[in-house]
């Protein structure tokens, strides 16, 4: 990992495409710009289902987080994520103060129908991140070794990053990174909000991955000298596979 005074400033955006596969098959799309300055980061990632499932299922979604670069301590501006289905959009939109506190969440729906969805106190009191922005934090310690918190509008949680060791990847028809990575397991621990008692989404991959012996696990790898390690790869092991989300590509 790299210290942030080895990459002052580093303005260039460094532009990634990850593919996630499933028994094999490529079903999602993710292209993603890191833009990292002295004073601000601004983070973009575009999914889109693609191959079969892009035809039985076109879902596409944008998350975009820019705030202050702190380092370990950046705090976020705003936050926001676009999800598309069939053409229909829905944007939910976070907006913060310069210390970090939730000052606004609102909901546009596909008609433009704006709504006020700022969750109950205790969802944002100690000034949880979005997730981006917890990720964000974490690609600047020594090891991913933290816990971040963080917010999705209706729940509080933390993001558990535990250290597993390192390993050297080779490039393969997948993947294009080369080099030494370092392995994180990632945990979502509840803290507050409304939590469904029977998990689901997220939580109930989480819990089959524990069934299988395994939290999900993220790779950090370095991929440019002057930024931080940068997500390189992601494995978690489901009731109906494993699913792996590679590197296919590096620009800039």
């Amino acid at each position: 990992m790299l210290f942030i005074g080895a990459y002052a400033h580093a303005s260039e955006p460094l532009k990634v495409t990850y593919g996630i596969y499933a028994s094999g098959f490529n079903v999602v799309d993710m292209t993603g710009t890191y833009t990292i300055n002295d004073d601000a980061y601004d983070l973009k990632m575009d999914l889109k289902t693609v191959g079969m499932l892009g035809k039985l299922a076109p879902w596409g979604g944008v998350i975009h987080s820019n705030g202050l670069n702190k380092g370990d301590k950046s705090t976020p501006l705003k936050h926001s994520f676009a999800s598309t289905w069939r053409d229909k959009i829905e944007t939910s939109t976070f907006t913060f103060n310069d210390d970090g506190k939730l000052k606004s969440y609102i909901v546009e729906e596909d008609d433009g129908t704006i709504k006020d969805k700022m969750p109950d106190k205790e969802v944002y009191e100690g000034n949880p991140v979005d997730m981006l922005t917890a990720l964000f934090r974490t690609m600047h310690g020594k090891t991913c070794e933290s816990s971040q918190p963080a917010l999705d509008g209706k729940r509080r949680f933390d993001m558990a990053f535990r250290s597993v060791g390192t390993e050297t990847r080779d490039k393969s028809r997948y993947s294009v990174y080369e080099g030494e990575a370092e392995i994180c397991e990632v945990e979502i621990i509840p803290v507050a909000g409304k939590w469904r008692e029977k998990p689901r989404g997220w939580m109930s991959i989480q819990g089959q991955a524990k069934e299988n012996g395994e939290l999900p696990r993220l790779w950090f790898g370095k991929v440019r000298d002057n930024m931080p390690a940068i997500p390189v790869r992601f494995q978690i092991k489901t009731n109906y596979g494993t699913m792996i989300m590679h590197l296919k590509d590096v620009q800039g």
